[in-house]
């Protein structure tokens, strides 16, 4: 006698399984749907110019730039001579 194939059993062997496969597929396959259209070859480009390494923007004029408060340098404050030596030199 064979036994017949129930609702319960086909659910869990046959339904579960196709339901993880379709999620996992959707998870894979939604970022591509989310992002839009790519371009195609032969297809006309859409999207603006980019133009990259072109001119670099204005920079500031030193003259409107707002002045520094003046500080106290400890190095000079000190000894009373001015370091001209420093960074890699270790001479701070």
């Amino acid at each position: 006698m064979t036994p017949l194939l129930s609702g319960h059993t086909l659910l869990v062997f046959v339904g579960i399984p196709a339901l993880v496969i379709a999620v996992v597929a959707l998870l894979v396959f939604a970022s591509s749907i989310a992002s839009g259209p790519r371009y195609r070859p032969g297809l006309s480009w859409w999207a603006p110019p980019v133009w990259i390494g072109g001119p670099e923007p204005l920079k500031p004029n030193p003259a409107n730039l707002p002045e520094l408060p003046a500080g106290d340098n400890s190095a000079t404050a000190a000894t009373g001579v001015a370091r001209t030596t420093g960074g890699a030199s270790a001479s701070w």
